[in-house]
């Protein structure tokens, strides 16, 4: 029998997690939420939603249980540990994880899940805050089909479009080598960025060549105009979390005994710039370290 949607519990507030669950809210799904650190679900009070004060009153409340969360070690937590929102009756609601947690990580919490009776789907997000503002975040759902179906109405509340990736995991597949991708365009951009002006050509030069010419991507317009400003404060996405994505990505190469050298340098060069002091900033301002 297929779950219901009438009631949905959101875990976990943060840059992504507050305007995500804004919009469930907006698009009239009962929504309970709750976060690690309190007063952040006040906001969202105001529009509709009720705060829960565990992860486990939370679900208890819910049909379904959304969690996005800074990683897999959060989210095993936030799920089994204390008051843990899989520590209850879940038999019948359906867990669906936004977070990025690698697969192997959304493999081992669906056995969990399903031997306590529940479903499971993961559902990384692609994008930044400004995206998940505006509901224009691309999901990438894996897990049972009929399940990621039933889910699309959720889905199309936070993101312009819903890719089926296939079985469970494979979301967090997709999303790991997505943003392996991504590591290479932000080292590339950086370090030729630094050359250019190196060579004489001037700051809006180079930047407007990558923004506009042949290469461009949403991500290098999104930042065009910090870039410019050397606005690397306030950040939508820290560099700490970009060497997290890439050690994901290592991870995978290792599991499937495919190293892949260019990518490897670029964690490096990600690792570099965190180790002097540029983790907690926007992940543009890796440029500092050349």
């Amino acid at each position: 029998m297929a779950f219901p949607l009438s009631r949905i519990a959101f875990l976990g507030l943060g840059t992504m997690g507050e305007p995500m669950a804004r919009n469930l809210v907006q698009a009239g799904f009962p929504l309970h939420v709750w976060n690690r650190s309190p007063g952040r679900g006040e906001a969202l009070v105001a529009v509709g939603a009720k705060v829960a004060a565990t992860p486990r009153l939370a679900a208890a409340e819910a049909d379904v249980i959304v969690t996005m969360l800074t990683g897999a070690d959060a989210v095993d937590q936030v799920l089994f540990g204390a008051e843990g929102a899989a520590t209850g009756d879940v038999a019948g609601k359906c867990f669906v994880d936004c977070s990025t947690s690698g697969p192997r990580s959304a493999r081992s919490v669906s056995e969990r899940l399903v031997a306590a009776g529940a479903r499971y789907v993961d559902a990384p997000v692609s994008g930044t805050r400004g995206p998940a503002e505006r509901g224009e975040l691309v999901v990438l759902a894996g897990g049972d089909a009929s399940d990621v179906e039933r889910l699309l109405p959720l889905f199309q509340a936070i993101g312009k479009r819903v890719v089926q990736t296939g079985p469970v995991g494979s979301g967090h597949t997709l999303k790991v080598i997505l943003n392996g991708l991504g590591a290479q365009h932000l080292v590339a951009f950086a370090s030729l960025l630094r050359l250019g002006e190196r060579a004489g050509l001037s700051r809006e030069v180079v930047v407007e060549a990558f923004t506009e010419g042949a290469f461009a991507t949403p991500a290098y317009r999104g930042k065009r105009e910090r870039v410019l400003a050397h606005q690397y404060e306030g950040a939508d996405f820290v560099l700490d979390l970009v060497l997290r994505d890439a050690d994901l990505c290592v991870e995978l190469q290792d599991e499937l005994g495919m190293p892949l050298p260019v990518h490897r340098a670029a964690r490096s060069e990600i690792e570099r710039a965190v180790a002097a002091g540029l983790g907690a900033l926007d992940l543009f301002a890796i440029e500092r370290a050349y």
